[in-house]
Parts: structure tokens; C-alpha cells; sequence
């Protein structure tokens, strides 16, 4: 005997049981939530402008430091608060208190709710969810008046001490996990290698290629790789070697001109007396035009060849990327057939 699918929940009604809002509730949160919004947004500014040293040195731990785009989504089992920056401050509020697929018991026992409410209202992943408010947890949820007694000025500043108590926390929780997934970077050294590559831009270009090519090597060694300049072997000479955390041949440029294909010819010739696993990364200063980005993604004689231009070496060097991560980037684009326009 097989036993009958119930089929969905019936959505709750307003009113209808002891936890789910009243229609005076109803009635008075959108007022109340705007209200209160602009009073959280008020006291949080005011309660970080007391931490200058750490907004200013870690402002993505404060979450309402800077303008934002909220958006609020209610229905009759909770209200869920998605924020995303913006130029100004802006505030949407979605009210779904029936809705047939939001409204219904058991929404916030299930592991993908958050999911659930993006999809029914559209809300995407450039909204983070910064925090959710479960009405079957609260008693006196139906009586609006009770319920708006909160104190928005203290839940303001509860909530920037806690972000900066989580941005003296952020140092070292990035260099743990730099160090646990070999991910390091050297920033003083970062420092150092901004103000000589001013110096080196200033150079005519037989003395600015000479020196440009070491000072990639040491960049890459400030982020931990495992780099060494190449030898001169049977008559081949490259610029150096990356051993880890990935591997691959160097070679560097800095010219007048964007690089054009017949550039790539010297390094997929030495790529080709290596072993496939070896990938061939050129660094040039000046860009790559089209013609030369085509001819590097469809992989000459069957080996990977990366481009880095300026802009590649702008991130490394304010440590914005980690070089792995930067090489990984690289190697997604290539195998997805796809790059980014010039």
C-alpha cells in the first residue's frame, strides 16, 4: 500500500496562527523597516567612524561602512535583508507577506530557503545576505507595536563593533590561510618593487627590457613562488623558471608596441622540448594586439601559452591576486574558449 503524496504546504494566511503576523503588522512594517533602516545606517557610520584605522585599512569588513543598496524581501514566516554597494543610499522593500511558494511552514527548515527567495524574487548574486529574521522564532510577532520596540541605535553599533572586532581578527586569518594553501604574499617587498618599476619605466628600452625581466622574477618571488632566472643551454636562452606553486617558462617584454604573433614563435619553440606539463607565460609591459591573442589561444604546436600585460602585473603587484590565482585565471579562460576583449 503506497501512501499519497500531501503535495505541497497550503501558504499561511495572515492572522492565522499565534507566530504569524497580524494584519496590524502587516500594515505597519513598511514604514517601521524604512524607519528603522535609516536609523541602523545612521548609528553603524557613527559607531565605525571610531575605528579610522581599521575601516580604512580593512572597509570590506564594514559591511554598512560605505553607500548601499539594500533589499528587503518579508513574507509571513520571516524577512531576509540582501545589501550590494552602491553610489548612494537606496533602500527596496519586497513585500511577499502570502506568497503561495514563501509563505508556507517549514520554508526555514530547509537548507536552500536563501535560494528559494533569490529565485521567487529575483534577487541576484550580486546582492550578499547580510541577515535573516525568522518570525516563527518570536512571540509576539503578530502585535505590530510590541514587536517594533526594538532599539535600532544599540543594534547599530552591536553590529560595528563586531565588524571591527572581525577586522583586528582579518590579518591573521588571511595569513593562516595564505599559509595553508601556499598562497603567500610578501607586502613590504610589493612596496619596494612599486617604487623601482617607476624607475625602470623611466629607462630607454634596451636598459628598461634588462631590467624589467629580474624584477618580474623577484615580483613573483614576493608571492611566494619558487622562481629562478634561466641558463643559456645549447644555444637557448630563457628569461626563467616558475617550479612552484605552478610551473611554467617566463619570458618578458617591455617595448613600444603591442606584441604581434610572430613574438610567440621563440617561446612555443622552447615549450615544445619540454615536458607538456610545463606552460608558457609572456609578460609584456606593452599588450598583445588581437591578432597575437588568437594566435596564443589556439594553442601553437598543442602547448598553453598565457598573456600577462600591465594590467596582470598592476594586480600582483598590489596584491590584490595571488600569482596561482592570477595563472589559474588564466588557465580557466583558455579551457572555457573564451577571452576577455583587449
Amino acid at each position: 500500500m503506497t501512501t499519497p503524496n500531501p503535495g505541497p504546504a497550503a501558504p499561511l494566511r495572515i492572522g492565522e496562527d499565534w507566530w504569524v503576523p497580524s494584519q496590524e503588522y502587516v500594515d505597519s512594517w513598511q514604514p517601521y523597516t524604512r524607519s528603522r533602516w535609516q536609523t541602523i545606517l545612521a548609528s553603524y557610520r557613527e559607531r565605525a567612524a571610531e575605528y579610522p584605522d581599521l575601516t580604512k585599512a580593512h572597509p570590506e569588513e564594514f559591511a554598512l561602512l560605505g553607500p548601499v543598496e539594500l533589499r528587503i524581501v518579508v513574507c509571513l514566516v520571516g524577512e531576509w535583508t540582501f545589501i550590494r554597494p552602491a553610489a548612494q543610499d537606496a533602500l527596496t522593500l519586497d513585500e511577499r507577506w502570502d506568497d503561495p511558494q514563501l509563505s508556507t511552514r517549514g520554508l526555514l527548515d530547509r537548507a536552500d530557503a536563501e535560494s528559494i527567495v533569490r529565485r521567487v524574487t529575483a534577487v541576484g548574486d550580486d546582492f550578499q545576505l547580510l541577515q535573516a529574521e525568522d518570525y516563527t522564532r518570536k512571540i509576539d510577532v503578530k502585535h505590530a507595536l510590541n514587536f517594533h520596540g526594538g532599539n535600532e541605535r544599540y543594534e547599530a553599533r552591536e553590529k560595528a563593533d563586531r565588524d571591527a572586532r572581525n577586522a583586528v581578527r582579518a590579518p591573521q586569518w588571511r595569513e593562516a590561510i595564505d599559509a595553508l594553501t601556499g598562497r603567500t604574499i610578501d607586502h613590504a617587498a610589493l612596496a619596494e618593487l612599486r617604487e623601482r618599476l617607476e624607475g625602470i619605466r623611466q629607462l630607454k628600452a634596451s636598459a628598461r627590457g634588462n631590467q624589467f625581466e629580474p624584477w618580474v622574477g623577484e615580483l613573483l618571488q614576493a608571492h611566494g613562488c619558487e622562481a629562478e632566472g634561466g641558463k643559456k643551454h645549447l644555444g637557448e636562452q630563457v628569461d626563467f623558471f616558475v617550479h612552484k606553486p605552478f610551473r611554467a617558462i617566463i619570458e618578458c617584454r617591455w617595448q613600444q608596441a603591442r606584441l604581434q604573433p610572430r613574438a610567440l614563435n621563440d617561446l612555443t619553440g622552447k615549450l615544445a622540448r619540454r615536458p607538456a606539463i610545463i606552460a608558457g607565460i609572456y609578460v609584456a609591459m606593452s599588450g598583445f594586439t588581437d591578432a597575437c591573442r588568437d594566435n596564443a589561444a589556439s594553442e601553437p604546436n598543442q602547448r598553453t601559452v598565457l598573456l600577462w600585460d600591465e594590467s596582470d602585473i598592476q594586480r600582483l603587484l598590489s596584491g590584490e591576486i595571488h600569482a596561482l590565482d592570477l595563472y589559474e585565471e588564466h588557465v580557466s579562460t583558455r579551457v572555457r574558449r573564451y577571452r576577455a576583449a583587449p
